[in-house]
Protein backbone atom coordinates (compact mmCIF):
# COMPACT_ATOMS: atom_id res chain seq x y z
CA UNK A 1 0.00 0.00 0.00
CA UNK A 2 0.93 3.72 -0.30
CA UNK A 3 3.18 5.81 0.77
CA UNK A 4 2.40 9.68 1.41
CA UNK A 5 4.29 12.70 1.21
CA UNK A 6 3.68 15.21 3.67
CA UNK A 7 5.13 18.43 2.67
CA UNK A 8 5.57 21.93 4.62
CA UNK A 9 5.56 25.07 3.84
CA UNK A 10 9.72 25.60 4.94
CA UNK A 11 10.55 22.68 2.56
CA UNK A 12 8.10 23.28 -0.20
CA UNK A 13 10.52 26.63 -0.36
CA UNK A 14 12.93 26.67 -3.19
CA UNK A 15 11.69 23.16 -4.52
CA UNK A 16 10.78 24.95 -8.13
CA UNK A 17 11.61 28.49 -9.57
CA UNK A 18 8.68 30.64 -10.18
CA UNK A 19 9.03 30.06 -14.44
CA UNK A 20 8.15 26.59 -13.43
CA UNK A 21 4.88 27.60 -11.16
CA UNK A 22 3.87 29.10 -14.07
CA UNK A 23 4.73 26.31 -16.60
CA UNK A 24 2.64 24.53 -14.16
CA UNK A 25 -0.74 26.71 -14.32
CA UNK A 26 -0.21 26.95 -18.12
CA UNK A 27 -0.29 23.85 -18.40
CA UNK A 28 -2.92 22.84 -15.48
CA UNK A 29 -5.63 25.66 -18.02
CA UNK A 30 -4.45 24.08 -21.40
CA UNK A 31 -5.67 20.67 -20.06
CA UNK A 32 -9.39 22.01 -18.75
CA UNK A 33 -9.66 24.35 -22.06
CA UNK A 34 -8.79 20.71 -23.94
CA UNK A 35 -11.58 19.26 -22.22
CA UNK A 36 -8.86 16.57 -20.59
CA UNK A 37 -9.52 17.59 -16.98
CA UNK A 38 -12.38 18.97 -14.51
CA UNK A 39 -12.65 21.39 -12.03
CA UNK A 40 -14.76 21.82 -9.15
CA UNK A 41 -15.76 25.32 -8.33
CA UNK A 42 -14.79 26.64 -4.30
CA UNK A 43 -17.56 25.66 -2.34
CA UNK A 44 -18.04 27.71 1.05
CA UNK A 45 -19.47 26.51 4.34
CA UNK A 46 -20.61 29.33 6.19
CA UNK A 47 -20.86 29.60 9.93
CA UNK A 48 -23.17 32.03 11.26
CA UNK A 49 -22.16 35.20 13.08
CA UNK A 50 -24.05 38.31 14.73
CA UNK A 51 -25.86 40.14 12.40
CA UNK A 52 -24.36 43.11 10.99
CA UNK A 53 -20.69 41.59 11.92
CA UNK A 54 -17.99 42.33 10.11
CA UNK A 55 -14.76 39.96 10.15
CA UNK A 56 -11.11 40.30 8.47
CA UNK A 57 -12.11 43.98 7.44
CA UNK A 58 -15.38 43.13 5.15
CA UNK A 59 -14.12 40.16 3.54
CA UNK A 60 -16.32 37.26 4.85
CA UNK A 61 -19.80 37.58 4.25
CA UNK A 62 -21.16 40.39 6.70
CA UNK A 63 -23.34 37.91 9.10
CA UNK A 64 -20.72 35.16 9.36
CA UNK A 65 -17.94 34.61 11.76
CA UNK A 66 -15.85 32.38 9.47
CA UNK A 67 -15.92 29.76 6.91
CA UNK A 68 -14.87 26.41 5.53
CA UNK A 69 -14.13 26.14 1.73
CA UNK A 70 -12.73 23.76 -0.28
CA UNK A 71 -12.07 23.44 -4.45
CA UNK A 72 -10.73 20.76 -5.95
CA UNK A 73 -9.47 19.43 -9.98
CA UNK A 74 -8.54 16.78 -11.64
CA UNK A 75 -6.39 16.45 -13.98
CA UNK A 76 -5.07 13.57 -15.41
CA UNK A 77 -2.71 14.72 -18.41
CA UNK A 78 -0.82 15.94 -15.55
CA UNK A 79 -0.96 13.13 -13.33
CA UNK A 80 -2.64 15.02 -10.11
CA UNK A 81 -5.87 14.94 -8.91
CA UNK A 82 -6.49 16.94 -5.27
CA UNK A 83 -8.49 18.56 -2.95
CA UNK A 84 -7.83 21.85 -0.96
CA UNK A 85 -9.35 22.93 1.98
CA UNK A 86 -9.11 25.76 4.30
CA UNK A 87 -10.41 27.90 7.15
CA UNK A 88 -10.95 31.57 7.41
CA UNK A 89 -11.90 33.89 10.21
CA UNK A 90 -11.54 31.03 12.32
CA UNK A 91 -9.29 31.17 15.77
CA UNK A 92 -6.16 31.47 14.45
CA UNK A 93 -6.69 32.26 10.82
CA UNK A 94 -5.64 30.94 7.76
CA UNK A 95 -5.04 27.26 7.43
CA UNK A 96 -5.40 25.63 4.36
CA UNK A 97 -3.81 22.11 3.35
CA UNK A 98 -3.71 20.09 -0.25
CA UNK A 99 -4.75 16.01 -0.58
CA UNK A 100 -2.77 15.32 -3.78
CA UNK A 101 -3.92 12.38 -5.55
CA UNK A 102 -2.10 10.33 -8.19
CA UNK A 103 -4.44 9.74 -11.04
CA UNK A 104 -2.05 6.69 -12.34
CA UNK A 105 -2.65 4.71 -9.14
CA UNK A 106 -5.61 6.47 -7.27
CA UNK A 107 -3.69 6.87 -4.37
CA UNK A 108 -3.73 9.04 -1.94
CA UNK A 109 0.04 10.69 -2.57
CA UNK A 110 1.14 14.04 -0.93
CA UNK A 111 -0.49 16.52 1.79
CA UNK A 112 0.97 19.58 1.87
CA UNK A 113 0.78 22.87 3.54
CA UNK A 114 -0.32 25.20 1.37
CA UNK A 115 0.37 29.34 2.41
CA UNK A 116 4.00 29.08 0.63
CA UNK A 117 3.26 27.74 -3.14
CA UNK A 118 -0.34 29.71 -2.45
CA UNK A 119 1.58 32.87 -2.81
CA UNK A 120 3.83 32.11 -6.14
CA UNK A 121 0.73 30.11 -7.60
CA UNK A 122 -1.32 33.10 -7.35
CA UNK A 123 1.30 35.85 -9.14
CA UNK A 124 1.61 32.50 -11.43
CA UNK A 125 -1.46 32.60 -12.35
CA UNK A 126 -1.56 36.11 -13.03
CA UNK A 127 1.48 36.06 -15.22
CA UNK A 128 -0.47 33.27 -17.70
CA UNK A 129 -3.12 36.07 -18.00
CA UNK A 130 -0.76 38.45 -18.92
CA UNK A 131 1.19 36.04 -21.41
CA UNK A 132 -1.90 35.34 -23.16
CA UNK A 133 -4.06 39.22 -22.69
CA UNK A 134 -1.42 41.78 -21.88
CA UNK A 135 0.33 43.82 -25.08
CA UNK A 136 3.45 42.11 -25.75
CA UNK A 137 5.36 45.49 -25.27
CA UNK A 138 3.88 46.00 -21.83
CA UNK A 139 6.60 48.10 -19.60
CA UNK A 140 4.16 49.99 -17.05
CA UNK A 141 2.30 48.27 -14.11
CA UNK A 142 -0.36 49.94 -11.94
CA UNK A 143 -0.51 48.37 -9.15
CA UNK A 144 -3.01 48.25 -5.99
CA UNK A 145 -2.56 46.75 -2.93
CA UNK A 146 1.12 46.39 -1.64
CA UNK A 147 0.83 43.22 0.78
CA UNK A 148 2.44 40.10 0.81
CA UNK A 149 0.59 39.17 -2.74
CA UNK A 150 1.56 42.33 -4.59
CA UNK A 151 4.85 40.84 -4.23
CA UNK A 152 4.70 37.63 -6.30
CA UNK A 153 2.75 39.29 -8.54
CA UNK A 154 5.60 41.53 -9.90
CA UNK A 155 7.85 38.88 -9.80
CA UNK A 156 5.77 36.77 -11.92
CA UNK A 157 4.79 39.54 -14.65
CA UNK A 158 8.40 39.99 -14.37
CA UNK A 159 8.71 36.52 -15.70
CA UNK A 160 6.29 37.22 -18.99
CA UNK A 161 6.63 40.76 -19.64
CA UNK A 162 9.08 43.75 -20.40
CA UNK A 163 8.21 45.41 -16.54
CA UNK A 164 10.67 48.75 -16.53
CA UNK A 165 8.42 50.44 -13.71
CA UNK A 166 5.49 49.88 -11.17
CA UNK A 167 3.29 52.21 -9.86
CA UNK A 168 1.85 51.30 -6.58
CA UNK A 169 -1.02 52.46 -4.75
CA UNK A 170 -2.52 51.68 -0.80
CA UNK A 171 -4.29 53.29 1.12
CA UNK A 172 -1.43 52.82 3.92
CA UNK A 173 1.69 55.70 2.64
CA UNK A 174 4.09 54.11 5.45
CA UNK A 175 3.37 50.55 4.20
CA UNK A 176 3.41 51.71 0.56
CA UNK A 177 6.66 53.47 0.70
CA UNK A 178 8.53 50.50 2.15
CA UNK A 179 7.09 47.72 -0.16
CA UNK A 180 8.75 50.58 -3.47
CA UNK A 181 12.04 50.51 -1.50
CA UNK A 182 12.16 46.51 -0.88
CA UNK A 183 10.72 45.85 -4.60
CA UNK A 184 12.80 48.36 -6.34
CA UNK A 185 15.83 46.40 -4.50
CA UNK A 186 14.58 42.82 -5.17
CA UNK A 187 13.77 43.57 -9.24
CA UNK A 188 16.31 46.42 -10.13
CA UNK A 189 13.25 48.24 -11.58
CA UNK A 190 11.38 51.61 -10.43
CA UNK A 191 8.92 50.39 -8.42
CA UNK A 192 7.39 54.21 -7.11
CA UNK A 193 4.58 55.42 -4.30
CA UNK A 194 2.00 57.00 -5.47
CA UNK A 195 -0.29 59.30 -3.83
CA UNK A 196 -3.50 58.29 -5.47
CA UNK A 197 -5.16 55.47 -7.51
CA UNK A 198 -5.71 57.97 -10.65
CA UNK A 199 -1.96 58.76 -10.91
CA UNK A 200 -1.13 54.75 -10.43
CA UNK A 201 -2.95 54.42 -13.70
CA UNK A 202 -0.85 57.01 -15.51
CA UNK A 203 0.24 55.56 -18.46
CA UNK A 204 -0.21 51.82 -17.70
CA UNK A 205 0.21 48.60 -19.51
CA UNK A 206 -0.59 46.32 -16.92
CA UNK A 207 -3.01 47.18 -14.18
CA UNK A 208 -3.04 44.57 -11.22
CA UNK A 209 -5.35 44.66 -8.04
CA UNK A 210 -4.86 42.20 -5.39
CA UNK A 211 -6.62 43.92 -2.73
CA UNK A 212 -9.56 42.84 0.31
CA UNK A 213 -11.39 45.93 -1.13
CA UNK A 214 -15.43 45.17 -1.13
CA UNK A 215 -15.62 48.30 -3.12
CA UNK A 216 -13.67 49.72 -6.81
CA UNK A 217 -10.36 50.58 -5.69
CA UNK A 218 -10.20 52.73 -9.28
CA UNK A 219 -12.63 54.65 -11.01
CA UNK A 220 -12.42 52.70 -14.87
CA UNK A 221 -13.23 55.96 -16.60
CA UNK A 222 -9.83 57.19 -15.33
CA UNK A 223 -8.27 53.84 -17.09
CA UNK A 224 -5.70 55.08 -20.04
CA UNK A 225 -7.13 55.39 -23.67
CA UNK A 226 -4.71 52.31 -24.94
CA UNK A 227 -4.35 48.72 -25.60
CA UNK A 228 -3.94 47.76 -21.78
CA UNK A 229 -4.40 44.59 -19.41
CA UNK A 230 -6.13 44.83 -16.17
CA UNK A 231 -5.24 41.84 -13.75
CA UNK A 232 -8.58 41.75 -10.49
CA UNK A 233 -6.52 39.09 -8.01
CA UNK A 234 -8.02 40.07 -4.77
CA UNK A 235 -11.67 40.09 -3.60
CA UNK A 236 -13.88 37.45 -5.21
CA UNK A 237 -16.72 36.73 -3.27
CA UNK A 238 -20.36 37.90 -4.40
CA UNK A 239 -20.47 41.32 -2.89
CA UNK A 240 -17.72 42.73 -3.28
CA UNK A 241 -15.71 43.60 -6.41
CA UNK A 242 -12.24 45.79 -7.14
CA UNK A 243 -13.26 46.83 -10.82
CA UNK A 244 -16.52 48.59 -11.41
CA UNK A 245 -18.75 48.27 -14.00
CA UNK A 246 -17.67 50.75 -16.54
CA UNK A 247 -14.33 48.55 -16.71
CA UNK A 248 -16.43 45.58 -17.45
CA UNK A 249 -18.83 47.15 -19.74
CA UNK A 250 -15.43 48.18 -22.06
CA UNK A 251 -13.14 45.24 -21.76
CA UNK A 252 -13.01 41.76 -23.10
CA UNK A 253 -13.81 39.41 -20.18
CA UNK A 254 -12.13 36.78 -19.18
CA UNK A 255 -12.86 34.58 -16.00
CA UNK A 256 -9.91 32.58 -14.33
CA UNK A 257 -13.21 29.36 -14.89
CA UNK A 258 -16.23 29.93 -15.89
CA UNK A 259 -18.53 27.88 -13.19
CA UNK A 260 -16.86 29.52 -10.48
CA UNK A 261 -16.83 33.03 -12.17
CA UNK A 262 -20.36 33.18 -12.20
CA UNK A 263 -20.52 32.01 -8.61
CA UNK A 264 -18.52 33.97 -7.03
CA UNK A 265 -17.19 37.14 -8.51
CA UNK A 266 -18.67 40.23 -7.45
CA UNK A 267 -16.76 42.08 -9.86
CA UNK A 268 -19.34 40.03 -12.65
CA UNK A 269 -22.19 39.32 -10.72
CA UNK A 270 -22.84 43.29 -9.43
CA UNK A 271 -23.72 44.41 -13.30
CA UNK A 272 -25.16 41.50 -13.86
CA UNK A 273 -27.88 41.81 -10.87
CA UNK A 274 -28.32 45.72 -11.95
CA UNK A 275 -28.54 44.41 -15.54
CA UNK A 276 -25.79 46.66 -16.78
CA UNK A 277 -24.30 43.75 -18.17
CA UNK A 278 -25.20 40.30 -19.78
CA UNK A 279 -23.51 36.80 -19.38
CA UNK A 280 -23.31 36.74 -23.22
CA UNK A 281 -21.00 39.52 -22.64
CA UNK A 282 -18.51 37.03 -21.09
CA UNK A 283 -15.53 36.22 -23.53
CA UNK A 284 -14.60 33.34 -22.13
CA UNK A 285 -12.58 31.49 -19.66
CA UNK A 286 -8.43 31.11 -18.74
CA UNK A 287 -8.68 27.62 -20.13
CA UNK A 288 -10.06 28.44 -23.14
CA UNK A 289 -7.74 30.98 -23.93
CA UNK A 290 -4.68 29.24 -23.30
CA UNK A 291 -6.09 26.21 -25.35
CA UNK A 292 -6.46 28.59 -28.75
CA UNK A 293 -10.48 27.95 -28.33
CA UNK A 294 -11.75 31.58 -27.92
CA UNK A 295 -8.77 34.10 -28.94
CA UNK A 296 -6.96 36.55 -25.96
CA UNK A 297 -5.51 40.06 -27.43
CA UNK A 298 -6.06 40.65 -30.63
CA UNK A 299 -6.26 43.70 -32.73
CA UNK A 300 -9.20 44.70 -32.13
CA UNK A 301 -8.90 44.56 -28.50
CA UNK A 302 -8.08 47.86 -26.11
CA UNK A 303 -8.74 46.85 -22.74
CA UNK A 304 -8.62 42.94 -21.43
CA UNK A 305 -9.60 42.34 -18.30
CA UNK A 306 -9.04 38.85 -16.11
CA UNK A 307 -11.02 38.11 -13.27
CA UNK A 308 -9.72 35.44 -11.11
CA UNK A 309 -10.83 34.04 -7.58
CA UNK A 310 -8.12 31.07 -7.42
CA UNK A 311 -9.45 27.55 -8.89
CA UNK A 312 -8.65 23.63 -8.02
CA UNK A 313 -6.84 23.88 -11.48
CA UNK A 314 -3.62 25.72 -10.39
CA UNK A 315 -3.83 24.38 -7.14
CA UNK A 316 -3.74 21.05 -8.30
CA UNK A 317 -1.14 21.87 -10.90
CA UNK A 318 1.52 22.99 -9.05
CA UNK A 319 0.80 21.03 -6.03
CA UNK A 320 1.61 17.93 -8.86
CA UNK A 321 4.58 19.35 -10.39
CA UNK A 322 6.17 20.35 -6.50
CA UNK A 323 5.81 16.70 -5.53
CA UNK A 324 6.71 15.44 -8.60
CA UNK A 325 10.33 17.83 -7.70
CA UNK A 326 10.08 16.64 -3.85
CA UNK A 327 10.16 13.20 -5.09
CA UNK A 328 13.00 14.01 -7.11
CA UNK A 329 15.01 16.13 -4.86
CA UNK A 330 14.47 13.55 -1.60
CA UNK A 331 12.39 16.39 0.48
CA UNK A 332 9.51 15.91 2.44
CA UNK A 333 8.48 12.84 5.16
CA UNK A 334 7.15 10.13 4.00
CA UNK A 335 4.70 7.65 6.08
CA UNK A 336 2.59 4.76 5.47
CA UNK A 337 -1.18 5.16 4.60
CA UNK A 338 -3.88 3.15 4.08
CA UNK A 339 -2.63 -0.45 5.28
CA UNK A 340 -4.81 -3.39 4.80
CA UNK A 341 -7.28 -3.88 7.18
CA UNK A 342 -9.87 -6.92 7.99
CA UNK A 343 -13.16 -5.81 8.75
CA UNK A 344 -14.76 -8.30 11.52
CA UNK A 345 -18.36 -7.72 12.62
Amino acid sequence: MGKVLLLRNHEIQGLMPLSQYIEAVEQGYREIGLGRGSNFPRHNVWIQGDPGESVNGGHLKPDTKGSLKFKAALLPGLGGAGLQAYTAGLGSGLQTYMFLFDTHSGELAAIMEVLYYDWLKTGATAAVAAKYLAPPDSSVVALFGTGRHARSQLYALCQVRPIQRVQAYSRDATRRAEFCQAMSKALKIDVVPMHSPEEALQDADIVTTITTSAVPVFDGQCLPEKPLHINAMGAHYPWAREIDAHVLLHSRIVLDEWEQGFAEQGDLLIPLEQGRLQAADVHGDLGAVVAGRVPGRDAGCQWTLFLSGGTGIEDVAVATKLYESAQEKGIGTTFAFNQPYTFEV
